[in-house]
C-alpha cells in the first residue's frame, strides 16, 4: 500500500458485499473525498452511502447536498447533487466530472467548478464535525 495526498471519488465505490474499504489504509481517511449524484445507481442502492460509512467518512461531516449549499461545505468528505439529468441514471453516473454529461449554466461554465476545486484543493486537515452513522443507509447489501 502506497500513501496518496488525496483520493477524490466521483460515484464509488461500488462494492455490495465486500468491506475491503473499512480495513486500515496507509492514506489517512481525512484524505479521503466523495461525490455523487442522487440517481446514480450506485447512490440509490446504498452502495456508496455504505461505502463512504465503512472508509470512516462520517466522521468528517454529514452528507452535504453542493446545490444547496456553498464551499467549503462544512468541510465535509460527503457531497451529492441532485441538478436536474431529466431523470437519466447513465447522465446521472458521470454527471459529476466535467464532460458532456455535466451541469452547464446559462453562460456555458460547469456549474460545479467550485466543487472539484474544492475536491481537489481543500486543505485536508480543515474537517466537519463527526456525525453518526445513517439509520437509512442500508449496510446489509446480501439482503438486498
Amino acid at each position: 500500500h502506497q500513501k496518496v495526498s488525496r483520493v477524490v471519488m466521483f460515484c464509488g465505490p461500488r462494492d455490495q458485499l465486500q468491506n475491503w474499504q473499512m480495513l486500515p489504509s496507509a492514506t489517512p481517511t481525512n484524505r479521503y473525498f466523495g461525490f455523487s449524484h442522487v440517481l446514480d445507481g450506485g447512490w440509490t442502492a446504498d452502495h456508496y452511502c455504505r461505502s463512504w460509512e465503512l472508509i470512516g467518512l462520517n466522521e468528517f461531516g454529514p452528507i452535504v447536498n453542493v446545490d444547496k449549499a456553498k464551499p467549503p461545505y462544512g468541510n465535509t468528505r460527503r457531497l451529492i447533487t441532485d441538478f436536474d439529468v431529466k431523470n437519466n441514471t447513465r447522465r446521472a453516473h458521470s454527471s459529476v466530472v466535467p464532460g458532456g454529461s455535466a451541469g452547464k449554466n446559462a453562460q456555458g461554465q460547469y456549474i460545479h467548478e467550485a466543487v472539484w476545486r474544492y475536491l481537489f484543493t481543500e486543505p485536508v486537515d480543515k474537517v466537519g464535525k463527526p456525525v453518526p452513522l445513517d439509520p437509512g443507509c442500508e449496510k446489509n447489501q446480501r439482503d438486498s
